[in-house]
């Protein structure tokens, strides 16, 4: 419940004048008409109600007071986020080879033609090939994705649902992708759909490299595996959105994986990816591989452009101000900039509060895309006839999260095609719409964010301190963590987040030490933490039963082993916040599992075999107050019940 704010003057219109009219005689002694028609009176009401006015405006708590206490808080509104899309160039032939740089500017006009400009984020080496055929080979099975790869509408796991060491993703191309040089990219479009969103990490970048080592090579039509060398890799080792840029050499031999599938043919040129060294949280899953594809940004950077003057006066409806205090950017919003005033770099300040009259600062007003300078008397004005230049990056906000039906071009055709000898022109189509462009906080919702953050412990005292520091690790998904304080030193176990289909998610080794520095920078003097994976008592299952006369003997066998990893997953099963760390297990709760598949009458018996420190009692498993249960096998025979 909040505090009641009292009011600064609670006089009223009535009040005041009342007031004025009994202070009349202590000034004048010949006014004795107190009456409405007197013009002195009137004078008096007037006076009242423009001091009552003023009084109102005086205690409203204003958005510059919002700004000033945010600012006092070591805070500030949040910018306006740009909006992100992968783009394809369609390249010719006789662009093959060339490398378009990273900030390639584009134009993109939307439904309502409304233009905006994108850059890309990273470089694109061109080639003419397209990929044709797309297989994961595992230890189980070659799987075919080349239609998951072209839908817009299906994702696929290019290792497997395992994603274990050994396992490989092949791409089959129409023609030779290095025809053109020694390079090419490949742009990897990471599925999030089915994923929440990582913690907030500054700049958006993960916090670790995954402990992953992935082995690169390619073969041409007749001839044998050679070796890539991954020159860029912003994908993070398939485990975000990204490019890769993969360079051949003639030299060297590929390292043998045995035999091959015959689905791989050498009819074909094939890049292979093998995993040498697994070390995901979250099997890679994507939407698709693409060449020539990068990701481009509505955020641009723009050099040494000429301020316009700004008439403050007519431009704004307010008062005159002293000339040349506000110039403006073409373009907007902005988001950081460096301005020159006749060739003299000023500093950026949040406000004038510290500014001398001589102090070369100016505030940078982003949303309204505006420099503004001192008075005078609180930073210095530039001069009537200064030249003020900026270099500045511009960008973002909601309007730029375009549809996949926006046309896309190179704003400017020369920037294109260099060496080819001949103007080329390369369509550019987007494999998707535009997202994650957002507006600029507005001080409400600073507001609550900071009421938030506020909230959040900044030191890890109590169990629920320890369990919130943890799972809000910047840049880390993680699905759950148990606690326990009450031993020495203090133990969490940190389960990461992970799809269904994953029944025992494990951390890798960056991913704790992260957690690890954020507890004990956090920790007080005396104390000590431990962070650990989960430890998994894995079980095999073996259930005899009867399933109801109308349906087969057969086939039930998934049904009831999905049922059963379902209820027993560390993130998903019981009441769908995951088995309780150390819960035991029944043969009762599981036979009530599994008498709930549709197809099943009765459960006959069950049999449970645990393995990894666990330990049974009539017909019950236990296990370590830290432990997890996973399924490692479950066999099923069921005959048709009799009636």
């Amino acid at each position: 419940m909040g505090i009641d704010v009292p009011d600064l003057d609670d006089r009223t219109y009535d009040d005041l004048l009342e007031r004025a009219k009994k202070l009349i005689p202590a000034y004048s002694d010949t006014w004795t008409d107190f009456n409405p028609h007197d013009p002195g009176i009137t004078i008096l009401e007037l006076l009242a109600w423009l001091t009552e006015t003023h009084v109102y405006q005086l205690d409203q708590i204003t958005d510059d007071h919002r700004h000033k206490y945010l600012q006092l808080l070591g805070d500030r509104l949040g910018l306006s986020q740009p909006a992100t899309a992968t783009v394809q160039f369609q390249a010719p032939e006789v662009a093959a080879g060339t490398r378009l740089s990273a900030g390639t500017r584009l134009a993109v006009t939307d439904e309502t033609a409304t233009r905006h400009l994108f850059e890309t984020d990273e470089d694109a080496v061109l080639t003419d090939a397209a990929v044709e055929r797309v297989f994961t080979l595992t230890e189980d099975e070659l799987t075919d994705h080349t239609e998951a790869n072209q839908s817009v509408s299906s994702f696929y796991r290019p290792f497997g649902r395992e994603a274990d060491a050994g396992a490989m993703l092949y791409l089959g191309f129409d023609t030779n992708p290095f025809a053109g040089g020694d390079a090419m990219t490949l742009a990897l479009g990471y599925h999030n759909d089915n994923l929440p969103a990582p913690n907030p990490s500054e700049n958006g970048v993960p916090p670790f490299e995954p402990a992953v080592d992935l082995d690169w090579a390619y073969r041409l039509p007749g001839d044998d595996w050679r070796p890539l060398k991954m020159r860029v890799d912003g994908t993070r080792s398939f485990s975000r959105s990204g490019v890769v840029e993969l360079v051949h050499s003639s030299d060297g031999e590929a390292s043998s994986v045995g035999s091959e599938p015959a689905a791989i043919s050498g009819d074909l040129p094939w890049i292979r990816c093998r995993v040498r060294t697994d070390g995901w949280e979250i099997p890679p899953q994507l939407d698709g591989i693409w060449p020539n594809a990068v990701p481009a940004t509505n955020s641009i950077d723009v050099t040494d452009e000429r301020l316009r003057r700004v008439d403050t006066a007519k431009e704004r409806g307010e008062s005159p101000v002293l000339s040349g205090q506000r110039f403006a950017f073409e373009h907007r919003p902005v988001r950081s900039a460096t301005v020159e005033v006749d060739g003299v770099e000023y500093t950026e300040v949040p406000n004038f509060d510290a500014s001398g009259p001589d102090h070369r600062h100016y505030v940078l007003d982003r949303e309204a895309s505006e420099v503004v300078f001192g008075d005078g008397s609180q930073g210095r004005i530039p001069a009537s006839n200064a030249t003020v230049t900026a270099s500045y990056v511009a960008g973002g906000g909601a309007e730029a999260n375009v549809s996949a039906d926006a046309v896309w071009q190179l704003a400017d055709d020369r920037q294109l095609i260099s060496g080819t000898g001949s103007s080329v022109s390369v369509p550019v189509r987007p494999l998707g719409p535009a997202s994650g462009g957002s507006d600029a906080e507005t001080v409400e919702e600073a507001f609550r964010r900071l009421r938030r953050e506020l909230r959040e412990p900044a030191r890890a005292v109590t169990e629920s301190d320890y369990r919130r520091l943890a799972v809000t690790t910047p840049g880390l998904r993680i699905g759950r963590t148990g606690v326990w304080i009450d031993q020495s030193p203090s133990l969490v176990v940190v389960v990461p987040h992970a799809p269904k289909d994953v029944t025992a998610p494990m951390p890798s080794e960056p991913f704790l030490d992260t957690i690890r520095t954020r507890l004990r920078d956090r920790l007080l003097i005396t104390d000590r933490v431990r962070v650990r994976e989960p430890r998994y008592v894995r079980i095999e299952l073996h259930v005899r039963g009867a399933v109801r006369p109308q349906y087969a003997a057969s086939g039930y066998e998934v049904a009831i082993e999905d049922a059963v990893t379902s209820h027993l997953h560390p993130l998903y099963g019981n009441d769908g916040t995951g088995w309780p760390f150390g819960r035991p297990l029944s043969k009762a709760e599981l036979t009530d599992v599994i008498e709930r598949v549709d197809a099943v009458d009765h459960v006959e018996t069950i049999s449970i075999t645990a393995h990894g420190g666990a330990t049974t009692d009539g017909g019950t498993v236990r296990i370590d107050e830290t432990a997890l249960f996973t399924v490692e096998e479950c066999s099923v025979s069921m005959e048709r019940a009799r009636r």
